[in-house]
């Protein structure tokens, strides 16, 4: 494996956060499920098929969520650690949290039925978001959902969005948000900070940020580099202008090209406090194929947009991302990995496994907390070999017979599947795994 430029992490300047009307305070209601003499709580979860998984999990120990149970967004909260999930109640016209043990499936605690407004022509369903963001060692489930208020047959109405926020060391049914805010102008579509304990908002007016320890919000503010964060334009893989977010040419990385004063660069999220960028080098070339080579990765403060620091990949023969390569975090904060990139943010130190003349690239889907991250081996045909690879060493292991997981966050390996056509009337929503959850040994 090839070591390359590592650079001292820049700390981050603070945007301040100006104050914003929170509402409530909730406390739940005693868990009426299941528990043991010892208070614990019994998992009633189903049991996931036995699974062919990577050594560090265990494939017999698995618990799954079926379709009926309309469970969906899974995320992971890391400090926890449990597994969160947006259910669905009423037909869609309200919806809550349920947060379940990450190694046992079983119930923790559920949420209130919230719904962002009393009248469900105001906003859609399939637009209502679970995020997860964290401070302190403290996780926070984030209900988001947009809504056009006033909206009706021939009126628009006016768009704002809602977020309910839940502190995941909740405990019993029925929990209430301990605060809920209304951002002007927002949109569904919120960016989570995983160490800031905030999430933002983009609308016309620019950036809105909300602190969910508080409720308060924050607008972007001038052009002097401290605007708070990028705009990802579209997926998360989306083309942003990075000048429009951070002025300054000083957060072109080193190596990158630099072109006619607007530079530009590839988002690949936003996590662990710093934006993942891929960027043109100076050494920029195409294959035979017209295929882009060579490329400068940086991760970024979020709130400055300065290089933290910066990997150069050079040499290489394909440098063709997939949609699907999103970042990934490690639950302990330590590693990410996104694309053919993985990064030791402890060590700061980043690794490139971009193909070239004599290395297959690697295609990462996840991390865990001791640095093992698991991906594909892309062989000249384009198919994927399951691997791992040991971060801090660089060994690296063909997973022979391994069925990948969808997603790798610290110690649970997540295995998620199609849901099956509730018209269909040969279809089984109340058999059907939507998604299954492996621990680690």
């Amino acid at each position: 494996m090839k070591k390359l430029l590592t650079v001292v992490l820049v700390g981050a300047v603070v945007a301040a956060l100006g104050a914003c009307e929170a509402a409530g305070d909730g406390a739940g209601k005693p868990n009426g499920g299941g528990a043991s003499e010892s208070g614990q709580a019994v998992s009633t979860a189903p049991k996931a098929a036995q699974e062919q998984v990577p050594p560090g999990f265990d494939g017999g120990k698995g618990w799954a969520v079926m379709q009926s149970e309309r469970l969906t967004q899974p995320s992971v909260a890391p400090h926890s650690p449990l597994v969160l999930f947006l259910k669905t109640h009423e037909g869609g016209t309200a919806f809550g949290v349920e947060a379940r043990d990450a190694s046992t499936g079983a119930v923790r605690w559920s949420s209130a039925a919230w719904k962002p407004s009393e009248r469900p022509a105001e906003f859609r369903a399939d637009d209502v978001k679970l995020v997860v963001t964290s401070k302190d060692g403290k996780d926070y489930a984030v209900l988001v959902a947009g809504v056009q208020e006033g909206k009706d047959a021939i009126a628009q109405g006016k768009a704002i969005a809602k977020a309910a926020v839940f502190p995941t060391g909740s405990s019993g049914a029925n929990v209430a948000p301990a605060r809920q805010v209304s951002i002007p102008e927002g949109t569904s579509e919120a960016v989570p900070h995983d160490k800031a304990g905030t999430l933002a908002f983009w609308n016309s007016a620019g950036v809105r940020v909300v602190d969910v320890t508080t409720g308060a919000i924050a607008s972007r503010q001038d052009s002097r580099g401290q605007d708070y964060l990028l705009k990802v334009q579209g997926p998360a893989n989306g083309t942003f202008q990075i000048v429009d977010a951070w002025p300054g040419k000083n957060i072109v990385p080193t190596g990158a090209k630099k072109t006619s004063g607007v530079e530009h660069g590839q988002a690949h999220g936003v996590r662990g406090g710093y934006a993942v960028a891929q960027w043109p080098s100076k050494d920029a070339a195409y294959s035979s194929l017209g295929l882009p080579m060579n490329h400068v990765w940086s991760l970024h403060d979020e709130r400055t947009g300065n290089p933290a620091y910066t990997v150069a990949c050079n040499g290489l023969s394909d440098a063709q991302i997939s949609s699907e390569n999103k970042a990934v975090l490690s639950d302990n904060g330590r590693y990410l990995v996104t694309a053919y990139m993985a990064f030791d943010l402890q060590a700061e130190k980043g690794y490139c496994f971009g193909g070239t003349q004599d290395r297959a690239r690697v295609d990462f889907m996840g991390v865990d907390n001791a640095g093992i991250a698991y991906g594909n081996a892309r062989t000249p045909a384009g198919t994927g070999v399951p691997v791992s690879v040991n971060l801090a060493t660089g060994a690296h292991t063909e997973l022979s017979g391994v069925t990948l997981p969808t997603r790798v966050t610290g110690d649970v390996a997540l295995y998620e599947t199609v849901p099956v056509n509730e018209e269909d009337p040969a279809a089984d929503p109340t058999h059907h795994a939507v998604l299954s959850v492996y621990p680690k040994r």
